[in-house]
């Protein structure tokens, strides 16, 4: 299948399926699910993994291509997309083929659903919290404890990955809610996104054996580096698909206000400017990672570049909407609580700043 094949398959399956149901999604926090099954019949999760792996091979820009292409009809399931994807792709990248055959190919087909529960790892070994999850070595595996506020794309039969803290070091491996001692807890109730499945999640005492582990401890640091580029460049996407949406908008106001928007800031073709460099850094950095060769740096100064934007575009399109933007049932209402969240997804944009100046600081001091 070729990437614009799958792209319009996942269009047509978006329009007929997710359209109808956004209000619902963001207003009642429905949970797509039957969509997320559908997307992976037709391949909407199988460009993060090789033919070999039940993939197509297609790689991490089409996967990119492929969220973008349902956030352009709703952010929220867009990110869900992004957590199925990034489960992929950490099992695409580990060294353990048991992990790999217990549930790679499942994921990527959307056999299984699948989240990704790394926010407070990623936050952790960026120096801003304390990492939450411990765990002791035990014949067979691990026994892992402690709590997780935020973890999206769960339910009764979905897994997820996860790290915990062991003698100095970390493993990150799979899990799944029939596990016994985990517990799924409501959050309390968010402004947007709701329609995401997004628990608290407790362990108390869960064994995780080896054949689940991603990277044992001694793996942790470059299997952490391997996944760091296309974790971050996936959530691409999802603020791709929200730039497009906010980009439609405007059109459509300009279409009866053109003459009064023109004073606005932040004018379509700025925006299309902006965003037209974006994606195409984005697509050279994608198939760099890839290749496990993509520019750490660049991938954050990127990243940090689409959230920008895309909270640019979606105050531009509420501006542009006028009093229509404000009401509830808007588009352009809900895009601009959906920006807000591509802005402080982890990692943030305070935390993108933080590790652009630190690696910036270790070049300036390593010429």
């Amino acid at each position: 299948m070729s990437q614009q094949t799958l792209l319009n398959q996942i269009a047509e399956l978006t329009e007929c399926q997710l359209a109808p149901i956004v209000q619902d999604i963001d207003q009642k926090g429905i949970y797509p699910e039957q969509f997320m099954l559908n997307l992976g019949k037709i391949g909407g999760y199988q460009s993060v993994g090789t033919v070999e792996e039940g993939g197509n091979g297609l790689g991490l820009t089409t996967q990119i291509l492929a969220i973008r292409e349902v956030g352009k009809v709703c952010g929220a399931t867009a990110f869900s997309v992004w957590c199925q994807s990034a489960c992929g792709w950490y099992l695409h990248q580990s060294k353990n083929e048991t992990v790999k055959s217990r549930y790679l190919a499942d994921v990527l087909q959307g056999k299984v659903l699948a989240g990704t529960g790394m926010s407070n790892t990623v936050k952790h070994l960026a120096g801003i919290e304390e990492h939450n999850l411990k765990a002791e070595k035990v014949d067979g595996g691990y026994r892992v404890h402690g709590v997780l506020p935020w973890v999206s794309n769960l339910g009764d039969t979905h897994i997820w990955a996860n790290t915990a803290a062991v003698d100095g070091g970390y493993v990150m491996f799979i899990t799944g809610a029939q596990r016994d001692g985990v517990t799924l807890n409501p959050c309390p109730e968010f402004c947007a996104l709701e329609g995401t499945r997004t628990f608290a999640l407790k362990f108390d005492n869960v064994f995780v054996p080896h054949e689940d582990v991603l990277a044992e401890p001694a793996e942790f640091e470059n299997y952490i580096k391997s996944i760091k580029a296309g974790f971050i460049l996936l959530q691409i996407g999802i603020g791709a698909g929200i730039i497009d949406g906010c980009l439609k908008e405007i059109e459509l106001a300009n279409v009866s206000n053109g003459e009064v928007n023109f004073y606005l800031d932040n004018q379509i073709d700025e925006l299309e400017t902006r965003f037209q460099a974006a994606l195409a850094k984005t697509a050279k950095l994608g198939d760099a990672a890839w290749q496990n060769q993509a520019s750490v740096l660049e991938t954050l100064q990127t990243r940090l570049a689409a959230a920008e934007l895309c909270l640019d575009a979606a105050q531009s399109a509420a501006l542009h909407a006028g009093a229509k933007g404000y009401l509830m049932r808007s588009a352009v209402q809900r895009r601009v609580r959906e920006a807000m969240f591509v802005a402080i997804v982890t990692p943030s944009i305070k935390h993108l700043r933080k590790e652009i100046a630190d690696l910036e600081f270790i070049g300036e001091f390593s010429i």
